[in-house]
Parts: C-alpha cells; sequence; structure tokens
C-alpha cells in the first residue's frame, strides 16, 4: 500500500489491535513487556541532520534518509509503496504505519563486500524507521537498527533475495526498540541476527524459503546489566524442497532478561523441505534469566526432515573442575564463555561483516568481558 493509506490504516488500528497476535496468551506477552512501548508520542518529521557517510554506507536518522556514501551498483530512493511483505496486524506495527515519515528504498544491483544500512533513533519520542530492500546481486548487507534511552524505536525491514546474501539483522537498543524484519530468499540467505541490551529490546524475524532455496539463520543474543530482550526467528518453508536451519545462542548476564525462540514451520506447499532449529543459552548472573524454545510446525506429511533441540551451556561442577584445574580462575569462566558464544557467532559471519560487527557494534561486550587475567586467558588457549 501507499505511504500515506498506510499512515492512515496505522492510526485507526492503533486502537483497536491487540500488541501482539497471540493476545491471550500470557506467556507470550510475559516475553516482551509492552508497557515500554507506552506513552511515546510520534517525533513528527525532524528538522535535517548531518551524516558522516562512508562508502556504501546509508544512513536514516530520526525515520528519515539521511544519505548515502558512494557504492557501485547500490541505488537508494524513498520508496512509495510500504507493507507489501510485512503484516499490519498488531498494534505495535500500526503504531509504527501512524508515525511513519518516510520510507527509504535500498536496491542492491550487483555483488557489494559490506553495505551497511544504518536506522538510528535520536530524539526524543516515537521514531519509525522503514525499509525496503531489494537484493539482486548478492554479497554482505547490515542493517543496524539503534536508539537513545529517550527514544522508541520502531522498525520494519520488509526484503528479498534473488543472489546468495548475507544479510546481518543488528538491534542494538538502550530505549525500547521494535525491529520486525520479513526478508524473502529465492536463492540462499545467510541471516546472521545479533540483539544487544536495550530496556525492552523485541525482534521478529521471518524468512520465506522459495522453491529450492535456503535460509540458514546463525543468530547471538546478548543481554547484559538489566536488558530485557525477546528475539523470534521463523523460517517457512512454503514452496518445494527449500532448507531452513536456524541456531541461536543467548547469553544473559548480569540481571537481565533474554528469550529466544527459533521457529521451522513446514506449510502443505512445502512438501519435501527439511527444516531444523535449535537453541542454546548460557546464565552468566545471579539475577539473569534467559530461555529457549525451538519449535517445529509441519502441515505436510512429505517432508525430508524436521527437528529441534535445546542446549544449556552453563557448567556443572566437574567441567568447572576441569576449568579451575587448567588454571581458570572462577570469576573468568562467565566471561570465557560470553566470550566463546561471541567469537562461534563471528567466525559464521564473513570476514569483512565480522570485522565491522567487532568495530562498531562488539565494544560494549568487549568492555563488559574484560579483564580476564592474563593466566586465565593462556590457560583458555
Amino acid at each position: 500500500m501507499d505511504l500515506k493509506r498506510a499512515k492512515e490504516l496505522g492510526a485507526e488500528l492503533a486502537g483497536k489491535l491487540p500488541w501482539q497476535e497471540i493476545a491471550d496468551s500470557p506467556a507470550v506477552r510475559y516475553y516482551t513487556d509492552w508497557s515500554k512501548f507506552e506513552g511515546f508520542k510520534p517525533l513528527g518529521r525532524p528538522p535535517a541532520v548531518s551524516a558522516r557517510l562512508g562508502p556504501c554506507e546509508v544512513v536514516v536518522q530520526n525515520g528519515v534518509f539521511a544519505g548515502a556514501g558512494e557504492c557501485e551498483g547500490v541505488e537508494v530512493e524513498t520508496a512509495g509503496e510500504v507493507f507489501n511483505l510485512a503484516p499490519l496486524d498488531s498494534k505495535i506495527l500500526a503504531l509504527h504505519a501512524a508515525a511513519l515519515e518516510e520510507a527509504v528504498k535500498v536496491r542492491v544491483k550487483r555483488a557489494v563486500p559490506l553495505l551497511v544500512v544504518k536506522l538510528e533513533a535520536l530524539g526524543e519520542g516515537h521514531v519509525a524507521s522503514h525499509v525496503v530492500l531489494e537484493v539482486e546481486g548478492g554479497g554482505s548487507v547490515v542493517v543496524y537498527a539503534s536508539n537513545g534511552r529517550g527514544a522508541m524505536h520502531t522498525v520494519v525491514v520488509e526484503g528479498w533475495a534473488r543472489a546468495p546474501t548475507e544479510y546481518v539483522l543488528v538491534s542494538k537498543a538502550e530505549g525500547p526498540q521494535y525491529v520486525h524484519s520479513v526478508f524473502y530468499t529465492a536463492s540462499s540467505v545467510q541471516a546472521r541476527p545479533l540483539v544487544v541490551g536495550g530496556v525492552m529490546n523485541a525482534v521478529r524475524e521471518e524468512y520465506r524459503i522459495g522453491e529450492e532455496a535456503v535460509a540458514e539463520a546463525i543468530g547471538l543474543e546478548l543481554g547484559l546489566g538489566e536488558a530485557r530482550i525477546d528475539h523470534v526467528v521463523s523460517l517457512i518453508n512454503d514452496a518445494p524442497r527449500g532448507v531452513g536451519r536456524a541456531k541461536l545462542f543467548a547469553v544473559a548476564a548480569d540481571k537481565s532478561f533474554v528469550t529466544q525462540r527459533a521457529v521451522g514451520r513446514i506449510t502443505k506447499r512445502g512438501v519435501m523441505s527439511d527444516s531444523s532449529v535449535e537453541g542454546v543459552v548460557f546464565i552468566a548472573g545471579e539475577g539473569a534469566v534467559a530461555n529457549t524454545q525451538p519449535i517445529i510446525l509441519v502441515e505436510t506429511g512429505e517432508v525430508a526432515g524436521a527437528r529441534h533441540s535445546a542446549a544449556d551451556a552453563s557448567l556443572d561442577e566437574e567441567k568447572e573442575f576441569l576449568l579451575r584445574a587448567r588454571g581458570i580462575r572462577r570469576e573468568d569462566i562467565p566471561k570465557l564463555l560470553i566470550a566463546s558464544f561471541v567469537d562461534q557467532y563471528l567466525a559464521s559471519l564473513t570476514d569483512t561483516a565480522a570485522e565491522y560487527l567487532r568495530r562498531a557494534v562488539l565494544g560494549e561486550v568487549a568492555a563488559h568481558l574484560a579483564p580476564i587475567s592474563a593466566a586465565s586467558q593462556h590457560a583458555a588457549h
């Protein structure tokens, strides 16, 4: 639909729709604290903000396109049509639509080593950022959503890929942030989501897998301080012979609350498809909470495979004894395990994307882990 109609419909539905589709489920409501998204007024169209632009970098500030650095084969323009892939079926998405001032279309016509799309909420109030991402040539694309403590940030990404694509969705928050991404692949997508911090950081990812196409998601949730994270990755096989695989790593440190849900769904049209989902959690603080819920939904009797598993990476007494026998201090063990999760996640990325995330996103994590004693670092290796 066009942007004007989306704003009108969003304003109409915001007072009618529940916060989420499963409105009567107290368990699901518990994972996302929707009260954190109440009381924010739309920021409105802010004055232009100058942005320092690097090559192959697109910046959207306070919901408005701020500029794009030179990048061969990449076209950026305002988007007139929105909600073609993402549904407008919940209060949070209705509020997003009502607050929209502008949508940005990013078209990747040829493979790029690394394209970074920054979505920044810098003001006080509700900021809505909306991106339409069309990947024809493949390559590596990072969509990085962030906000300050005074901003409520809602983000919608509607994307599709016709060539092999690395898609890194980052949600790093201070204030409440809701990210909804719908990505269709007719080829293959290597999804690498990263969710860090936030008073309420809710991320919904949906990958729709075409015929004989592949979607592989390896993700990491990092709960630090008193952060609250609710991350859902859904892989939907809605065409024959597709492959969907997801593995999510969750860390809950300090007094954080982290929930991850990896969902594999094979519809009636997804005959002879293969789906597997896995969740791994590590609780690194006495006041922290983490849980994983891998789910498989199969609607046809003709499948190539359907598997799900969950694991707790916390150490038992025997494993802790073995590590301490190697000279690792007890207080360093959780830090080393968190570092191991981060390393496993970064190893799944291309070199260019991994280096960008180390530099631009994970500095806070490194500070949280330091200092690990020299003796423990030596023993770990």
